[in-house]
C-alpha cells in the first residue's frame, strides 16, 4: 500500500506482511498476515514514528521515499524495542547517518544490546517534548503496558496517539487502514 494521509502532515507509511507464518514465532498468522504500523510527520522537521521488522527494510525505505527523501528526515522515534518496531533501524541509518534516535532510557539501553548503537540516540522521559515546527510531539512512558521500555506519542498538535501495541489487532490490511473504507469488517 502507498502512503495514507491521517491527520495534517501526518501519513501512515506501514508494511503489510503477508509471508511471516508465526507472529512472535508463536501465533499462527499465515491466512491473515500482519501489518507493521509506521507513521511519517512531514513537518519542517521529519520526524518517523517506528520502524518494521528488518527483512521488510526495502519496502519500508521505500515507504518513506514516497514522501520525503532519507537525507531530509530529522528523527526516529522508537517507541518499542521489539524487532517488528525496531529491526528496520540499521538499514535505515546506512541510508540516513543524519536521523537522530528518540527512545525511552530503557530503549536506549536495549539500542547498544540489539544494534550495537550508541550516537545519535536521544532520550526523553515521560512528558519531555520535541518540537517539529507546527507539530509538538509529547513522549508518554508506558511501561509493561507491552514491553519495559514502551512509550506513546502524543502529537498535541493534531491529538493523533501513536500507541505502540498499546490498541493493536493482528491483519494485514485489505486495501485501507480506516474501518469505514474496509470491506469485510468482520475480519
Amino acid at each position: 500500500m502507498k502512503p495514507v494521509a491521517i491527520a495534517p502532515d501526518t501519513y501512515w507509511i506501514g508494511i503489510n506482511d503477508r509471508t511471516t507464518e508465526l507472529f512472535e514465532g508463536l501465533w499462527p498468522i499465515k491466512k491473515d498476515g500482519i501489518t507493521y504500523n509506521t507513521y511519517l510527520i512531514n513537518d519542517a522537521k521529519k520526524a518517523i514514528i517506528d520502524l518494521a521488522k528488518e527483512f521488510e527494510s526495502v519496502a519500508f525505505l521505500e515507504q518513506i521515499q514516497h514522501l520525503v527523501s532519507l537525507n531530509e528526515v530529522d528523527y526516529v522515534i522508537i517507541n518499542h524495542m521489539e524487532p517488528d518496531h525496531s529491526g528496520a533501524v540499521k538499514a535505515l541509518l546506512a541510508e540516513a547517518p543524519q536521523v537522530k534516535l528518540v527512545c525511552s532510557k530503557k530503549a536506549a539501553k536495549m539500542l547498544a544490546s540489539y544494534y550495537g548503537i550508541t550516537e545519535n540516540v536521544q532520550i526523553v522521559d515521560d512528558g519531555d517534548t520535541l518540537e517539529l515546527g507546527s507539530h509538538t510531539l509529547r513522549f508518554y512512558s508506558t511501561p509493561f503496558v507491552h514491553w519495559p521500555e514502551t512509550m506513546m506519542t502524543f502529537d498535541e498538535t493534531t491529538g493523533a496517539l501513536f500507541s505502540c501495541d498499546g490498541f493493536g489487532g493482528y491483519g494485514a490490511f485489505h486495501g485501507s487502514i480506516f474501518d469505514e473504507d474496509t470491506p469485510d469488517l468482520d475480519f
